[in-house]
């Protein structure tokens, strides 16, 4: 026997139960009211009829596609008793995410049969809402258009509650801003106004390694250097300049400068600008210079169209054969480029997947020589999440060139942190290559892991040889090999890499081995 302290405890208890045998199809049941028998003792009386286990909506070819296809039902217009209540709350939030917040659902002209009602099912409610604005706090000067194109949300389009708190979330993959709290709406009897709370984030870095390796001639301790500076949304535009400086063991320069600016007058275009310049001492510089449009056709896949321009100065006082080894030469270049790129919520791998592919298509001049060109390039990358600590990353790098001859100063260049791990920066030439690097991924914490370095290459390489271009013409095949560590300090992303790499030439032996340092602070 279930005792209560006092009435009302009582009375709701006799509720709860009523509504109870209401759900389980005994819809006429009620308790008589509680009659005082003494000081300590009530009575009452249950009174139930026949239990109703069906609900057959008689109207239901005239319904709403969006009940008919998510009703999720054994049999077409049949609904369990039980599953009624929270049917008719599906359906509800179905309609009210097609534009209609007020809707409600109604059972009318009912008759019962044996254990069956018979109903027409009704829904009710106000025009469909549009949003009439969408009022940003906490950061106004956000690039609106992010707001429009990045994540989706208009004005004047329907409003769908489920659809924007989804959409909303999406900011936070963007690397300057964050969320603050879930997206509110204010309805007014004209107009529907939404509220964004996000916040703005210092998204620029800074990146640094050095670089230990012996001197294959003097046996000295030589050592490497590169700096990367990213800014990222400082103008409030959501804009973004990388500048890049290397400067490594065989007397290689590097300066790279690029700067995007997305969505254009709130539209899904964007401008794009580089400058690359590389320079091999008394060998030859060469200058590029690339500009493009790209058009956003989701937040993960874009588009890219646009020009490129090669200018190459042979240094090289002891090289008089035209066309031989190195030499003075222009190229422009027709580039299209597709990308997709999926982020995911991580300080340590903040990319999930990414493809790039494109193409560059033109020519190059030397003296009154013109020789037509092609180059081809497939990047990839991906994490397999294997469990919450444990991932394989995979990427592969495959680039192709394809002319009727080759100068050292137009191939590909490779070899380094960034490329195939183990070998000097910059040390390999190819017209023809495809790297893949492979790590097995350890989390220790939310803010340390450890990995394996196991990298492949392949190249083919073209140009005569000489002394400016030393690796034998044709195919090599190289490895390597090592371990790394990352982690999350107060100063910023820290990383440690040994690698070791060996080809067809190039034999196993310990002080071959490169060691990487780099620190990406955050400001």
């Amino acid at each position: 026997m279930k005792s209560f302290s006092n009435y009302k405890s009582l009375q709701l208890h006799i509720d709860s139960l009523t509504h109870t045998l209401h759900k389980q199809g005994y819809l006429t049941a009620f308790f008589e009211k509680p009659v005082f028998k003494n000081d300590t003792t009530y009575t009452t009386q249950l009174f139930k009829e026949n239990i109703t286990s069906y609900v057959a909506l008689k109207n239901w070819s005239t319904l709403p596609n969006s009940i008919k296809k998510n009703a999720r039902l054994k049999k077409s217009n049949i609904i369990s008793i039980t599953d009624l209540q929270q049917k008719l709350a599906y359906w509800n939030a179905l309609l009210s995410d097609k534009g209609n917040p007020f809707n409600s659902l109604q059972l009318k002209n009912i008759s019962t049969k044996n254990d069956t009602i018979y109903a027409d099912l009704h829904f009710e409610g106000i025009e469909k809402r549009q949003l009439d604005s969408i009022i940003i706090k906490g950061y106004p000067k956000f690039p609106r258009g992010f707001l429009t194109h990045y994540i989706g949300i208009k004005k004047n389009s329907l409003y769908q509650n489920k659809k924007i708190q989804e959409k909303v979330q999406q900011l936070n993959s963007l690397p300057f801003v964050s969320t603050i709290k879930p997206a509110e709406v204010l309805f007014n009897p004209t107009s529907t106004q939404l509220y964004v709370y996000i916040n703005k984030k210092n998204a620029n870095n800074f990146d640094g390694f050095l670089g230990f390796s012996t001197d294959e001639e003097s046996g000295n301790l030589v050592l490497d250097g590169y700096l990367n500076l990213s800014l990222r949304n400082n103008l409030n535009y959501g804009e973004e300049v990388n500048l890049t400086y290397k400067s490594d063991s065989e007397e290689q320069q590097q300066f790279t400068v690029q700067a995007k600016l997305p969505y254009l007058f709130k539209l899904p275009l964007g401008v794009e600008a580089g400058l690359h310049i590389f320079r091999q001492r008394d060998v030859f510089s060469t200058t590029e210079q690339k500009i493009g449009l790209n058009y956003a056709f989701t937040p993960q896949i874009e588009a890219l169209v646009g020009f490129k321009q090669y200018e190459s100065a042979d240094l090289n006082e002891n090289e008089f054969i035209l066309g031989t080894v190195t030499d003075d030469f222009d190229a422009s270049f027709f580039h299209l480029e597709s990308r997709y790129v999926k982020k995911q919520n991580s300080l340590l791998f903040p990319i999930k997947t990414k493809v790039i592919a494109h193409t560059e298509i033109g020519s190059r001049s030397q003296i009154d020589i013109t020789t037509n060109q092609l180059k081809i390039g497939l990047q990839f990358s991906h994490i397999f999440q294997l469990n919450r600590r444990n991932s394989i990353y995979v990427a592969n790098n495959a680039q192709f060139f394809n002319s009727n001859n080759f100068l050292t100063n137009e191939l590909f260049r490779l070899g380094g942190i960034l490329s195939i791990r183990g070998f000097e920066e910059n040390s390999l030439r190819a017209s023809i290559f495809n790297v893949l690097n492979t790590e097995y991924r350890f989390q220790l914490s939310e803010t340390i892991y450890a990995h394996s370095i196991v990298d492949f290459a392949f190249t083919d390489n073209q140009a005569p040889q000489s002394s400016t271009n030393p690796e034998p013409i044709g195919q090599n095949q190289l490895t390597s090999f090592g371990v790394g560590l990352g982690m999350l300090t107060k100063a910023g992303l820290f990383r440690l890499n040994y690698a070791n790499g060996t080809s067809d030439d190039i034999p196993f032996e310990f002080g071959n081995s490169k060691v990487n340092l780099s620190l990406t602070a955050f400001f």
